[in-house]
């Protein structure tokens, strides 16, 4: 044990040896850390339960990853403490947070869609990389196909793109409609039915 602020004293624990009956002792610094270091090993004991971190090759996500996994800790503690008339665990607390979150993303791009007026003379933007969480909702008041406009530099007014269904099938197949909501590629029928319908497409 190496240490700036305790010298070599020895102290009384308070606690007996049963079989020896004598008292147990131990230096001063292992007393004060075995005193002071229980919150910080009860953190780390719930950071290890559920931790967010996944393995990666750059350091700075893992930082990102693992101050998000204190913050979340962190937040569960003063939530706790604010609802003392609640019981509450970590693991629904964490459940209760991505829901949360989920919803947020899911109204924020419902939002984001009903605003959303796309011009006859621009072109039709690319789709996101993910899937959208609203794609499932089973809501075909915002699911629409609208037929896809402009093109690169202008040179075709009705482009076509490769169909998301039929590619993710290794299908080659492309189309000229559009989900206005997902603002994915899709075929009418089948395509559009099992995209908006089933998890797996």
């Amino acid at each position: 044990m190496i240490s700036t602020i305790h010298d070599a004293a020895v102290v009384n624990t308070g606690r007996k040896d049963r079989k020896i009956n004598m008292e147990i002792k131990k230096p001063c610094a292992v007393v004060q850390y075995n005193k002071f270091m229980k919150s910080v090993d009860r953190a780390d004991q719930f950071l290890s339960y559920y931790s967010v971190l996944r393995k990666t090759v750059k350091w700075s996500k893992k930082v990102v990853l693992y101050l998000l996994n204190c913050a979340l800790l962190n937040a569960f503690f003063v939530y706790r403490t604010l609802n003392t008339n609640k019981e509450v665990k970590y693991k629904n607390f964490l459940h209760e947070v991505g829901r949360s979150w989920i919803s947020e993303v899911q109204n924020r791009s419902e939002s984001s869609s009903d605003d959303l007026q796309l011009p006859e003379r621009q072109t039709t933007p690319r789709g996101p990389k993910q899937d959208l969480p609203g794609r499932l909702s089973g809501d075909f008041r915002i699911h629409k196909l609208e037929k896809m406009f402009g093109g690169w530099e202008g040179k075709r007014k009705y482009p076509a793109r490769q169909c998301k269904v039929c590619a993710a099938r290794k299908k080659r197949s492309e189309t000229r409609y559009v989900c206005k909501f997902c603002i994915v590629p899709l075929h009418k029928g089948s395509c559009f039915e099992r995209y908006q319908s089933l998890t797996n497409y």
